[in-house]
């Protein structure tokens, strides 16, 4: 089989199914300049010759983040390509799929189930999504098997498989179903959130500090998956032992915006071929000898006979830029923050609230108390005393500062007046926008935090399944703009204007 690599966890397979025909299967949709949920930049970019980029099968989208599913990418592409692939739709996504047949007319899609195997045309494709005993970002990743008869390859394209027995011994036992001349697992590498948190020390002594228990860490982690089989799990299958087998790495390309900076992305902590070299050092130790190598942008690989090999440069990509810069933790650069809501406008203040209110005590409630690794009832008992948010208001370019407080005695959050201390603070604006889809997650990065408040309120928005409407909403919003014509750069730019730069 061949793999395109485009970058982040897009990748195209293309593998043989009869009379050397190939099938190919894109994974993920995100071409885009920007990914539009955390306002953060692609690195590289490129722009695609649909001439040379005509015949794929099928597109497969993992889940609904808009780094893996841009309505920008999949309109462009739909209105581009003369022969419409297959849309492949995880069922933890099937609440969008009206959404899409709105938008993208004439399409084709097939619902996947977990575990269930299809065919296209002679490929065989099967699906996985894990089973998580805690509240993760990624819940509804599905991850993806496919093979003939002769190789396989596994992505997780954006999730960690968990330690559980059932996970790892679905895989060993997928891979090793058959006498594979090659078994290939793309693993998934994300320092984005490491590199956010590097990016706000300002001092070269603590990022060098910060940089080595970082490495270290991951050291440990990548020598558990040895351990851990080694000695710990005697039940459980180790797919490094299964004939064959061979691993790559790739990227997840995010990166702070190079238009606010560009010197912001000399300071990083790991990159791929160290992560590369780690693990090998440590393969040595346990006496394992697979081929092991990590991906770059815009080239081919052939994974033959168990063996990994760059062939060329992917000839259906133009103007690609990639700013690749070697490593410098001392390097200075204007990091940029938003002192107030990113969003200014003066808006109806008792709508607000009512959100609000509802938010806290429909959704926020039902999440914490619920949480096996934060429970509220374990907050309320350490802090002995009611659990505060604070929300400020802007009514006439003035702000309104009101407090909301849940205790054992309560049903709900209720305002109270001028307590001396809270946990958690906002400024509406942003929550709304949280609710309306211009924010998420991770666009925190883009706000002046307080680093011994906690942010639960925020980090529950994002929780999947819980907060389906508001992901609809997002993906309306986009999906409207991407049918206009509209550019996310513009989208993205806009919120960067009123940002300031702290020294």
């Amino acid at each position: 089989m061949k793999i395109d690599y485009l970058w982040h966890s897009e990748f195209l397979i293309n593998i043989e199914w009869k009379d050397w025909k190939i099938v190919k299967i894109l994974s993920d949709c995100w071409l885009s300049n920007y990914v539009f949920w955390d306002l953060m930049a692609r690195n590289p970019t490129f722009k695609i010759d649909y001439k040379k980029l005509w015949d794929i099968d099928a597109i497969f989208i993992s889940h609904s983040h808009s780094d893996h599913f841009d309505p920008y990418t999949l309109i462009e592409f739909y209105n581009n390509f003369d022969n419409l692939p297959l849309l492949l739709i995880p069922e933890t996504m099937e609440f969008l799929v009206w959404l899409i047949e709105k938008y993208v007319p004439n399409f084709t899609y097939k619902i996947l189930r977990n575990k269930q195997e299809i065919d296209i045309k002679w490929v065989k494709v099967k699906w996985l999504v894990y089973e998580n005993g805690y509240i993760t970002n990624e819940d509804d990743v599905m991850t993806l098997f496919v093979y003939n008869d002769k190789e396989i390859i596994y992505a997780e394209v954006d999730t960690l498989p968990p330690e559980t027995q059932d996970a790892q011994n679905y895989i060993f036992n997928t891979f090793s179903a058959k006498k594979y001349e090659s078994v290939f697992y793309l693993a998934t590498r994300n320092e984005l959130e490491w590199n956010i948190k590097l990016l706000d020390i300002s001092d070269e002594s603590k990022r060098n500090e910060f940089v080595i228990e970082y490495t270290n860490t991951r050291k440990e982690n990548i020598e558990r998956d040895f351990v851990r089989f080694a000695e710990e799990m005697v039940d459980f299958k180790d797919i490094t032992n299964v004939k064959n087998y061979c691993k790559s790495l790739i990227w997840q390309g995010i990166v702070y915006p190079k238009k606010l900076d560009i010197n912001a992305l000399k300071v990083k902590v790991l990159w791929l071929d160290e992560l590369v070299q780690i693990e090998k050092s440590i393969m040595r130790k346990y006496n394992k000898n697979y081929d092991l190598s990590y991906f770059e942008a815009g080239y081919t690989y052939e994974i033959k006979n168990w063996k990994i090999k760059k062939i060329e440069k992917i000839n259906y990509i133009y103007d690609l830029v990639f700013d690749n810069f070697t490593a410098n933790i001392s390097q200075k650069f204007n990091r940029y923050y938003s002192n107030w809501p990113l969003n200014k406008l003066n808006l109806d203040i008792d709508n607000q609230e009512k959100i609000i209110l509802d938010l806290l005590n429909n959704k926020f409630l039902a999440y914490q108390i619920v949480n096996l690794e934060d429970p509220l009832k374990n907050i309320l008992l350490q802090n002995k005393r009611d659990y505060v948010i604070k929300i400020t208001y802007l009514d006439d370019w003035k702000y309104v500062e009101k407090y909301y407080s849940y205790w054992f005695s309560k049903s709900n959050f209720v305002e109270i007046s001028n307590p001396n201390y809270f946990d958690e603070d906002y400024y509406a604006n942003d929550v709304f926008d949280f609710y309306e889809w211009r924010q998420e997650l991770y666009s925190n990065f883009w706000h002046k935090l307080t680093s011994w408040k906690w942010y639960r309120f925020w980090t529950m928005l994002w929780a999947n399944f819980l907060n389906n409407d508001l992901v609809y909403k997002k993906y309306e919003l986009h999906f409207k703009l991407a049918s206009e014509w509209r550019k996310v750069d513009d989208f993205v730019e806009n919120m960067f204007k009123d940002m300031v730069w702290n020294k």
